[in-house]
């Protein structure tokens, strides 16, 4: 170091080469390469191979770089091997060796064209609901090209909310990407090895319905997916932290906008342009969506009780009453609701999920057709019951008395099932009430489901069919006096 500052201040003193190496006593050449370096000396030791690794160079790599076996455990399955060194000569190779090779991490970027990939992942975040904390599941799919987000929470991780973000995604977007790049999770892969991979049979339903080749990113290379997982921690910075809200509701709406007030509108640092005008090159490249929302072979399916209910998850909802005697499709929402859908897959009903099993759920509206003209009061209601059930008048009062708060609410359902059963199968069904000393809507509507007797033909919209309905007697009867009761 000396000699390279010396020489380099006697050069800059006008001093020629020769004239250098004879005032340093040194060659001319050395004169001249401390001249041409920029940078100071330093010594460098020689590599030289360690004999006694030599013969195990083949295994130590595959440890590496195939295995990704740490240090010491290279070192144990080695000493078996015969290996007489010790644990530093050992870690110097091994760092000469990660050195000398292309770094794992280094990862060539590439662009997209438009609507050839979509990148989907989700992220699970605790965050403030209602004054108290709740885990979410923040799902997201992100479009390679214009990098324009969506976002969906639930309250679960379920194949069923998986596939209602990506869903909800492509309906979002107004179509599909080409190419769908997913990690190797179970709701997407059967089996990640790349000898004998697989994909989910159902997972596939999906991406053939919407017209999408299925892709999977290598396994413990969460980076392939780089341009949606960097924006779950913006996310998180920007939105997740600190954040208060007053409900799930009110956390999805909040999400939505955020997305659409700042993700779509921001300049993004690799593009240099909004993802939403960058959406614009490649909207119409998207694949169309095609007429019907999927309904695969994970769906549930559900026959339609005669008073319009389905039962779900131990509780019962309520569908349009045209649906009555039906099958229809039930699918779990976000974790939260419940989606109902007819055999063409459209929508028919959605419910928040029950707060405990053995509730009933109902949405007025679904009884419309069958409610026309229906009474609202306690007195109208007995005047129309007994219009209908002259002799039964014992019935109403007793109902009230044992209902004081809602009795009116148990008539009006129980009024319901008289435009669908029979009046001697509700005859019937009051006089096991009586015996029973048990008067409610479920009670009765329990021993019309349970019973043989007939029942009057429901209303049904034009050219559809009733399939039958005759259910023989079993011990459920027993288990809906059981319910009448609590």
């Amino acid at each position: 170091m000396e000699g390279w500052t010396t020489i380099r201040y006697l050069h800059a003193q006008g001093k020629s080469v020769r004239a250098i190496a004879r005032e340093l006593s040194i060659a001319r050449n050395t004169v001249r390469a401390a001249l041409r370096s920029e940078n100071p000396p330093h010594y460098e030791r020689p590599k030289r191979s360690n004999p006694q690794l030599e013969p195990f160079a083949d295994q130590i790599e595959r440890m590496l770089f195939q295995q990704h076996f740490i240090g010491s455990r290279i070192l144990r399955e080695l000493r078996p091997l015969g290996y007489k060194g010790g644990e530093t000569a050992l870690y110097e190779y091994l760092r000469a060796l990660k050195a000398t090779s292309a770094s794992s991490r280094l990862t060539e970027r590439f662009e997209t064209p438009p609507a050839q990939q979509g990148q989907f992942d989700w992220s699970p975040y605790t965050i403030a609901l209602g004054g108290s904390t709740v885990k979410v599941i923040v799902f997201g799919l992100t479009l390679a090209f214009s990098r324009r987000k969506f976002y969906w929470p639930a309250l679960d991780e379920t194949q069923s909310s998986v596939f209602e973000s990506i869903e909800a995604a492509l309906q979002h977007f107004g179509g599909s990407p080409k190419e769908l790049l997913v990690d190797n999770a179970r709701v997407f892969v059967d089996n990640a090895n790349p000898v004998n991979f697989q994909w989910n049979r159902h997972f596939l339903e999906l991406c053939g319905h919407y017209s999408i080749k299925p892709v999977a990113c290598q396994p413990y290379r969460a980076r392939t997916k780089g341009k949606v997982e960097r924006p779950f921690y913006y996310l998180e910075q920007q939105f997740i932290k600190g954040g208060v809200w007053e409900n799930f509701d009110a956390f999805a709406r909040a999400l939505t906008a955020f997305t659409a007030d700042d993700l779509d509108k921001r300049v993004h640092a690799t593009t240099g342009e909004p993802p939403i005008e960058r959406f614009e090159a490649e909207r119409a490249l998207l694949t169309p969506l095609p007429a019907r929302p999927f309904v695969g072979t994970n769906e549930e399916m559900r026959k339609v009780s005669w008073d319009c209910l389905i039962s779900f998850g131990g509780s019962r909802y309520s569908v349009p009453w045209e649906y009555a005697a039906k099958h229809v499709w039930v699918r779990p929402s976000q974790g939260i609701g419940l989606v109902v859908r007819g055999q063409k897959g459209i929508e028919i009903a959605r419910h928040r999920i029950a707060a405990q099993k053995g509730m009933t759920v109902i949405n007025p509206v679904h009884y419309e057709g069958l409610r026309r003209g229906q009474a609202k009061t306690r007195a109208v209601l007995e005047e129309s019951f007994l219009r209908l059930f002259p002799e039964h008048g014992w019935f109403a009062e007793a109902l009230f008395i044992q209902h004081k708060p809602n009795g009116a609410a148990h008539l009006r359902a129980i009024m319901a099932l008289a435009e669908v059963y029979s009046h001697e199968a509700l005859r019937t069904a009051f006089a096991a009430a009586k015996e029973y000393n048990t008067y409610s809507h479920r009670f009765i509507r329990g021993l019309l489901e349970s019973s043989g007797t007939s029942r009057q033909a429901a209303p049904t919209p034009a050219n559809s069919s009733r399939p039958p309905s005759e259910v023989g007697a079993d011990l459920v009867v027993y288990q809906r006096i059981l319910e009448g009761i609590r």
